[in-house]
């Protein structure tokens, strides 16, 4: 004991560190002085000085090896119900024993994860713990026959987890019967060979929850009777075991009271869907009334029942299970199998540089994100996409022709596309650029001068005034030209004199070029202004 003392501390030193007035000491608790222990609700005194006023204490990782004072943890734990002592440093088995036997009034322990010796350790055969209902040995590594002589001490245990112990065969029932266990737990652990949950089976007499996921578990097949071994279990939790035949399920049909099934994670159930893992275990297995956790409702009972009938309709090596349901709901056919779509996907064809492309578009987005998608799928301008929408059975009627989605915030659904339609995508073409002349531009320069003078000089004037002006200056208009060669014929002659035009101008003046189209300009106006009275 001294050796253990020293490499960890005492149950008793923890628990008041952790729950105790921190102004008190442990010396006043062996005084009988009025210290109170503590855990959620108000303290209780008593006589003796000190109770814990909760069922719980929780001491987990706290590096605890040793009971410590006995009576101390006697008085101060009256109340408690629940100890979740683990992950510390308990190795001794009289320790263990020592704190049992100081804790009256414990139903449920939690001794996981502590470093136990795996060899047998006999108790004192005087020693029994009655009122412990659920034991916890989870990653002890503790052998089975250690188990079995904790269970000799415990006549009325309930609940006993032993996951993660590395076991990995269960081979005798070790002389032994626990008649009140109900609830095993043995995940996580290397059992291989269904025998060894038989065994268990055996050792427990009474149980009804078995808890085995995790185990590499390759058949739930043996040569042992389970209504012997297993007779009052109905919860068996099997997840992720290695069976591959579906007679591994039918043989766990021939557990009389299983009603309750977990296995998710199967190679059996791998090449199956989810909703087909759901009506095949439940089609073979006929008094399940709740599958991986979920409570099976009579609809989903006769659903799954039908659909495994159709799905082995279809099989050549029929089960005995098919002829049996077939008499409760008769031969069915296979319902058609039909491809449900969601309508707002439509297939169509894109048409562009004469290379159809088949997609599915949303016609719920608007043109205008259309032409985004189609600006990045054909690398066109944005502002340069035409769009004609083909509506495939109507042109080919000869109802309609292409229609262009000019709005960029209408729906495409609105131009009512099927699938099979065209969108044929067109580039829109640069408009040209007008080409002048140096000397028609140089001539609307000074026209438009011109015009800018005249009407800063006549702001004035009235409304009818700016009209005639309008006129005056433009007798040689497109119009008026065209006019003027229409009344007179092409070989019909006008002849103005220049004196008549110009009086004013010099007859000996040289003139250049623009002088020249001044005076053909002043020829026309006068021309017109002749046809005109005329």
């Amino acid at each position: 004991m001294a050796a253990t003392e020293v490499l960890g501390r005492s149950f008793s030193d923890a628990l008041y560190e952790r729950y105790c007035d921190f102004d008190s000491t442990l010396d006043d608790l062996k005084n009988d002085c009025d210290i109170v222990f503590f855990v959620g609700s108000s303290p209780k005194k008593t006589e003796s000085g000190l109770i814990l006023n909760a069922s719980t204490v929780v001491l987990t990782d706290e590096r605890i090896s040793h009971v410590g004072d006995p009576h101390a943890v006697t008085i101060s734990c009256f109340h408690v119900e629940l100890i979740d002592i683990s992950s510390n440093a308990f190795s001794d088995w009289h320790e263990i024993s020592l704190l049992l036997s100081s804790l009256p009034h414990v139903k449920t322990i939690n001794l996981s994860f502590n470093p136990f010796p795996s060899d047998l350790h006999i108790l004192p055969v005087e020693l029994q713990w009655p009122n412990l209902n659920t034991l916890c040995l989870n990653g002890s590594h503790i052998g089975m026959e250690m188990i079995v002589e904790l269970l000799k001490k415990t006549p009325n245990l309930e609940e006993l987890q032993i996951c993660s112990n590395d076991y990995t065969e269960i081979s005798s029932d070790y002389g032994f019967q626990h008649g009140t266990l109900k609830r095993l737990y043995i995940s996580n652990n290397n059992l291989t060979d269904w025998s060894s949950i038989c065994y268990l089976g055996r050792l427990f007499t009474r149980l009804e929850t078995f808890i085995a996921s995790d185990n590499p578990l390759k058949s739930f097949r043996s040569d042992d009777d389970v209504t012997i071994c297993l007779p009052y279990l109905h919860t068996l939790s099997v997840d992720k075991v290695q069976v591959s035949e579906w007679d591994d399920i039918i043989a766990l049909t021939k557990l009389p009271r299983l009603i309750a099934l977990r296995i998710h994670m199967a190679p059996l159930l791998k090449p199956y869907q989810k909703d087909e893992r759901f009506f095949l275990l439940l089609g073979y297995m006929k008094h399940l009334t709740k599958l991986n956790g979920s409570v099976i409702t009579a609809n989903e009972r006769e659903t799954s029942e039908r659909r495994f009938i159709r799905f082995y309709s279809q099989q050549d090596d029929k089960p005995q299970r098919y002829f049996e349901l077939t008499e409760k709901h008769g031969n069915l056919k296979p319902l058609v199998d039909i491809k449900i779509r969601a309508p707002y996907l439509i297939n169509v064809r894109l048409v562009h540089n004469q290379i159809t492309h088949d997609k599915e578009i949303d016609v719920r987005q608007t043109v205008q994100q259309f032409k985004k998608y189609l600006h990045e799928m054909f690398h066109i301008p944005l502002t340069r996409i035409r769009i004609f929408h083909i509506d495939d059975v109507a042109f080919n009627m000869g109802i309609c022709g292409p229609e262009e989605l000019k709005y960029p915030q209408r729906l495409l659904h609105t131009y009512n596309i099927h699938d099979g339609d065209q969108f044929h995508i067109d580039i829109k073409q640069d408009p040209p650029k007008p080409q002048y002349s140096s000397r028609l531009a140089d001539t609307s320069r000074n026209r438009k001068k011109s015009t800018d003078t005249n009407l800063t000089n006549s702001s004035t004037s009235s409304d009818d005034d700016k009209t005639n002006l309008s006129l005056e200056i433009s007798p040689f208009s497109f119009d008026s030209l065209q006019k003027l060669a229409e009344q007179n014929p092409p070989n019909q002659t006008t002849i103005f004199e220049l004196d008549h035009i110009c009086p004013s101008v010099d007859k000996n003046i040289q003139m250049n070029d623009e002088d020249d189209d001044l005076l053909l300009a002043a020829a026309a106006a006068v021309a017109c202004n002749n046809m005109q009275t005329k």
